[in-house]
């Protein structure tokens, strides 16, 4: 399997901030704690990201044991393509650094946090038709915690996403609420499906998304999706974005020579620390495929 490597990169300096959001978008998301944006995203650019993934996903077709990049479903096999994820694509095509970058999404991230801001990692997760895995309920910063909480991930739908093939479901004000506990009786469970009450289930809405559009959920929102019962794959690429001066406590859960790189404004002189205990995930320095792979592993 043969990728396209990154080649064309500028480390000097971060695009200049361009404000794409109205001060009633932003306090809609500070408010929910994610926010959908319909129609934001460049046709053009959508469909060089949608043919590159193709051809990843047909290259990984190939594959018969997961890489460093391409996280398969155990029933994945010849005649039988089950990829679950593509991390750190940017390492594999320019288009996701371009998109990760240059695009809009550099702006609206930017908008969300409020000033300077840096990349922490990407990846393309496919759910797949037929049975393609739930995600638990979980919020991102517990899993990667930084010295500050102002971190947010954009969603860009590659394929209508709707309740039907395991949408993004989201909590509304969930991110307000603090951290949750992602460890059950002694062991780290990836989510905070036993902290989760009746009336958080009780406002849970569906991101349901066409391509095009764009949503954002903030690193401690809690979110998570069904299981695509529908015969329609759901693929999506995300982006987590992180503010300049927020620094992880932990190795990172997914890795890339691109992680830290700023996107918009100037490199943090300082860190800024947010108080209270926080409660670390497992040392992943040793590698971490997929959420996937860890509910399995906990299920076993």
């Amino acid at each position: 399997m043969s990728a396209v490597p990154a080649t064309k990169e500028d480390w000097s300096r971060a695009r200049a901030h361009e404000p794409m959001l109205s001060a009633a978008q932003i306090e809609d998301y500070r408010a929910a704690g994610f926010l959908t944006m319909r129609n934001v995203f460049d046709p053009t650019l959508l469909q060089r990201l949608t043919a590159t993934i193709d051809r990843l996903w047909s290259e990984g077709s190939a594959l018969g044991n997961k890489t460093r990049h391409f996280d398969l479903d155990p029933a994945h096999g010849p005649g039988n393509p089950r990829i679950r994820r593509i991390s750190s694509p940017t390492e594999l095509d320019d288009v996701f650094i371009e998109v990760a970058f240059d695009s809009v999404l550099g702006d609206i991230a930017a908008d969300l946090i409020g000033g300077a801001v840096k990349f922490y990692h990407s990846k393309v997760n496919f759910k797949l038709p037929d049975g393609g895995a739930e995600i638990g309920w979980h919020q991102d910063w517990p899993v990667f915690p930084h010295t500050n909480t102002n971190i947010v991930a954009l969603s860009i739908p590659i394929n209508p996403s709707r309740s039907g093939n395991g949408c993004l479901q989201t909590v509304p004000g969930s991110h307000m609420q603090g951290p949750r506990s992602h460890w059950v009786n002694g062991k780290y469970a990836l989510n905070c499906n036993a902290g989760m009450s009746e009336e958080d289930f009780a406002r849970v809405v569906d991101n349901e998304l066409d391509p095009g559009d764009v949503v954002a959920h903030h690193g401690l929102a809690v979110h998570g999706s069904s299981a695509n019962l529908s015969d329609m794959i759901r693929t999506t690429y995300i982006i987590q974005y992180v503010a300049a001066d927020a620094f992880a406590y932990t190795a990172p859960v997914i890795d890339s020579r691109h992680r830290n790189r700023m996107v918009r404004g100037e490199p943090a002189r300082y860190a800024r620390v947010e108080q209270g205990l926080i409660e670390l995930p497992p040392d992943f320095s040793a590698g971490y495929t997929s959420i996937y792979s860890l509910q399995e592993s906990n299920k076993r």
